[in-house]
């Protein structure tokens, strides 16, 4: 599971909501914690506890109707049926999904045998380049000595004495900065996340590589003929560890969805049987029509026992809901692919260009 405070410091800066504010008011807490930081089980459980309280507020204030609705068995029953019938698909459907997965895995030894060996000679590139004697194995400790790699470089580049422009110095300094800026923010989640956790497989997620690879790219063009050999050579390595960032950044990525899919399949699963087996009770419970006539507070138990059954019914759309929001949201806050910039709020040359037009 991706929960803890090291979600806040990950993602503080760059999740934006739809007033664009990012101060920790009591709505926006909450909407983080639906969203990203909670526990899935627990997201479900708050998401049937709702339910569950709309339901009940409508008997209150409409009890008459609401009793006459419900006393409608023929119509319960085909409304219980048909959740019964849904989850069933639910089911079949996400369980076919994840054996889509597993089947991916089913490969013959030489597909093995070259995966294997891609995934060495990746890690061995951090070691040619002089970076690190050993590449880390775990992907947290990866992804940060890919990282301050980059720093190193780009401290570096900064300390050349040179007789380049002030241009030149004023675009070095800005990615310089956004480096140091990002690297900071990475090394201080990584300190809170625990060894082997799946929570390292998202740490570098919001490096905002795009952005500094156009810079990269920009200055070693726009300032191409005032850069000496080690200058440029520096701007190259940087270029070219930031490459290796954005794989092993989407590899992990993807390999979060992987674990997020069979921690789905797994808990709908555990779910389901039970609301198969409980949706049967209720629709042989309403055939019978055994319920008492009392009245408490408006509420008369067979109100309280369709509203609770109804609810419970809802588990494993809850349960999916719930996946299916963090998986949207990891999607959202890292659009990048390869060198384009989505970011609204990252200027380039161009959008200088348009603003002076």
């Amino acid at each position: 599971m991706v929960d803890g405070e090291w979600i806040r410091q990950s993602v503080r800066n760059r999740v934006e909501f739809s007033d664009g504010s990012v101060e920790r008011t009591g709505a926006q807490r909450i909407k983080r914690w639906v969203l990203f930081e909670g526990d899935r089980e627990h997201v479900a459980i708050s998401l049937l506890a709702s339910v569950f309280a709309v339901l009940l507020v409508m008997g209150g204030v409409w009890p008459i109707e609401y009793q006459e609705l419900l006393s409608e068995t023929t119509v319960v029953q085909t409304v219980f049926n048909t959740l019964l019938s849904g989850t069933i698909l639910l089911v079949s459907i996400v369980v076919s999904i994840a054996a889509v997965g597993i089947s991916q895995e089913l490969t013959s030894l030489g597909d093995q045998t070259r995966r294997l060996e891609t995934t060495i000679d990746f890690q061995g590139r951090i070691e040619e380049e002089g970076t690190v004697e050993v590449s880390p194995a775990r992907p947290g400790q990866f992804t940060a000595v890919v990282l301050r790699s980059i720093k190193d470089r780009a401290d570096e580049l900064q300390r050349l004495e040179s007789g380049t422009s002030e241009g030149y110095r004023e675009e070095l300094d800005r990615l310089r900065s956004d480096i140091h800026e990002n690297t900071e923010e990475v090394l201080r989640t990584l300190a809170l996340v625990p060894n082997g956790s799946s929570d390292e497989l998202l740490t570098g997620l919001n490096y905002d590589s795009s952005w500094q690879l156009y810079q990269s790219r920009r200055i070693l063009t726009e300032y191409d003929d005032q850069l000496g050999a080690q200058e440029r050579e520096i701007v190259e390595e940087i270029m070219d560890t930031l490459r290796t960032l954005m794989v092993c950044r989407e590899y992990f990525k993807t390999l979060y969805y992987k674990l997020e899919l069979s921690n789905l399949s797994t808990t709908l699963l555990t779910v389901s049987l039970p609301i198969i087996v409980f949706n049967t009770y209720v629709l042989l419970a309403l055939d019978s029509g055994l319920f008492p006539t009392v009245t408490v507070l408006g509420y008369t138990p067979l109100s309280v026992f369709i509203s609770l059954a109804y609810t419970i019914s809802l588990a494993p759309y809850a349960v999916l809901t719930s996946y299916v929001f963090r998986a949207a949201t990891v999607t959202k806050l890292t659009p990048e692919e390869g060198p384009f910039v989505l970011d609204e709020e990252r200027t380039t040359a161009y959008d200088r260009n348009d603003a002076g037009s």
